[in-house]
């Protein structure tokens, strides 16, 4: 354990792991993560990286914070910066209780022991106990020689809570059409879970109602929020509105709007027997009128071709909302464009073999529904790295450090901690306060 203990807190060791972790995060911000982000999207990016793909693969850089070598990557930093930790509150006791003079400033001599006293009460030092007898030391903020070890100790708990939070937590993702409904016996589109937990269910069925998309005058969307249903078994209806900017909590859980959302187009495919195949298109909202939003490319058990599309809110390209929607339909094979058509509500239009007709719209929107305890704790961690810097920077401790001589009287050094050229005026006032046999 000795051997350990010398190895672990070596600087090189935590702030490697701490960098590595940091790296790790970051590699998450550039690689998308299967829980936020659409199949289609996923299947671009893989597309376009397709050299980086057995890296990604082998390591599932997909679902980073699932994986058991980020669990184990924490571990080993949580044990690194708490054994750290401790070395660093020893060493705060003792240059609290020491008495050395290594970079202190004499600043009297000959000083009797009530006048010492009553200059240090004045100027807020506080007396020492615990010394050596013909020993003195009093301490400005003598509290905040345990800011490095509260900056340690905020590490370690954020680092160890995020590893509590991989181990535990559970979350999936919905993509839900106005008047859809979901319940636990349907899968997520995509879902994550700890190590430690099963997969997450939904307590009960969850149903979309309506979207609202609310534009400024630049027809910029400022606020777009989905009101819910959550239906008990019993029948019982509890209504829910989640958007962007707020987060739901309900029966534990949270309930997150991504920023996904956009229309659904309702289409009808018949073939020239007849047949009729219904399909729900799903495409992101376009960000101007005179832009397109589009789907991602899906595959439908009827024909081999794989389809997508586009849509303009407004077929006259004049507005955001309309009830006069524009959708083109494009089929493709080995990645190359075989047919498309255009469609507005209850227009029909031939795509290939097939007649189709746009029988209504509606809105969707992404959902994330997350099951986790341990984010509280992760923000105190902060909360503790920032009271441990303000310690540590902002109000460094100062002493008075006094030895008896032969004739009783006191031979006076007074040091800073940090930042010594800040508090020279402090130390030439106490200086000059020791020198004058005034009583005060």
């Amino acid at each position: 354990m000795k051997k350990l203990k010398q190895f672990i807190p070596v600087r090189r060791v935590s702030l490697g792991l701490i960098l590595f972790l940091a790296g790790v995060m970051y590699l998450s911000t550039i690689i998308p993560q299967r829980i936020d982000t659409t199949p289609g999207q996923l299947e671009s990016w893989r597309f376009s990286h397709s050299g980086l793909l057995w890296l990604v693969d082998v390591f599932h850089l997909h679902s980073i914070y699932s994986q058991p070598w980020f669990a184990v990557a924490i571990l080993l930093a949580a044990l690194a910066l708490g054994i750290s930790s401790s070395d660093q509150l020893s060493i705060a006791r003792k240059k609290l209780f020491s008495s050395a003079t290594v970079l202190a400033d004499e600043v009297a001599l000959k000083v009797a022991e009530p006048l010492l006293r009553a200059v240090a009460r004045k100027n807020g030092y506080r007396p020492l106990g615990g010394l050596p007898d013909g020993q003195l030391k009093f301490v400005r903020n003598p509290w905040s020689y345990f800011g490095n070890p509260l900056l340690h100790i905020g590490i370690t708990a954020v680092i160890t809570m995020s590893l509590y939070v991989a181990l535990t937590t559970r979350q999936g993702t919905l993509i839900l059409v106005e008047g859809e409904q979901q319940n636990s016996s349907r899968s997520w589109v995509m879902s994550e879970h700890g190590l430690f937990r099963r997969p997450l269910e939904l307590p009960e069925i969850i149903r979309l109602d309506r979207v609202r998309v609310q534009f400024d005058s630049k027809q910029q969307p400022v606020d777009v929020s989905s009101d819910l249903s959550l239906i008990e078994p019993s029948g019982r209806i509890n209504p829910l509105t989640v958007s962007i900017n707020r987060i739901v909590r309900y029966r534990g859980l949270r309930i997150y709007h991504a920023a996904q959302y956009g229309n659904a187009f309702a289409v009808t495919f018949t073939d020239k027997n007849g047949n009729v195949h219904a399909e729900t298109i799903a495409a992101h909202h376009p960000v101007r009128p005179s832009e397109a939003g589009y789907s991602d490319d899906f595959a439908v058990d009827w024909t081999s071709k794989l389809l997508s599309a586009k849509y303009y809110a407004d077929a006259d390209r004049q507005s955001l909302v309309s009830d006069n929607p524009e959708l083109i339909l494009r089929a493709t094979q080995g990645g190359r464009e075989v047919t498309r058509t255009t469609l507005t509500t209850n227009k029909s239009g031939v795509l290939g073999e097939y007649r189709a007709q746009l029988k209504g719209v509606s809105r969707w929107a992404k959902l994330i529904v997350v099951d986790s305890s341990g984010m509280p704790l992760v923000f105190t961690g902060f909360a503790i790295i920032m009271l441990g810097g303000l310690l540590q920077y902002l109000i460094p401790p100062r002493e008075l450090i006094a030895f008896r001589q032969n004739d009783d009287l006191y031979l006076v050094y007074w040091k800073a901690a940090a930042f010594r050229n800040f508090f020279m005026d402090e130390r030439d006032e106490i200086a000059a306060a020791l020198r004058t046999e005034i009583e005060l």
